[in-house]
């Protein structure tokens, strides 16, 4: 029996390889997207904390004009970074859904390739086992023959 052989599985290989690339880079994009969250949370909290210290301080004692100017220009400073980050954040899952269709992409090229491998396959079988039904009437066929 020959084996059977896909032609185009250096193709269905290469697009594995592809769709494995793309997951991994669907993978980065999303580590780094939860640290972008991350830090975003992380000034959120850094800046309810000074609001807080900011209102402690007001209450409790008598501040200079200089502390309080320097003070607020700290929380417009510290509001600036919260919305550069929300960019970056919005920056980053736009990536992440154009990566996604990317990985999606890939996927269903890979699938279709599969199928018709295993279409071929089906087809290989039938013809194999078409082959071995003749085979056994060609000897049927001769020992009746042989006994006539």
């Amino acid at each position: 029996m020959r084996r059977f052989t896909f032609r185009l599985q250096s193709v269905l290989n290469i697009k594995e390889k592809k769709l494995e690339d793309e997951r991994l880079k669907l993978a980065q994009i999303i580590s780094t997207l939860e640290a972008q969250k991350d830090v975003f949370l992380e000034l959120n909290d850094k800046k309810e904390n000074f609001k807080k210290q900011l209102n402690q301080a007001l209450e409790s004692s008598i501040l200079d004009i200089q502390t309080v100017v320097s003070h607020k220009n700290y929380l417009q400073r510290i509001e600036q970074d919260i919305e550069t980050q929300f960019e970056i954040i919005k920056k980053t899952q736009i990536e992440l859904e154009e990566q996604q269709r990317a990985v999606n992409e890939a996927y269903k090229e890979v699938k279709v390739l599969e199928k018709l491998k295993e279409k071929q396959y089906k087809n290989f079988l039938f013809e194999y086992e078409q082959n071995q039904i003749k085979e056994l009437d060609d000897i049927t066929n001769s020992r009746r023959k042989k006994v006539i």
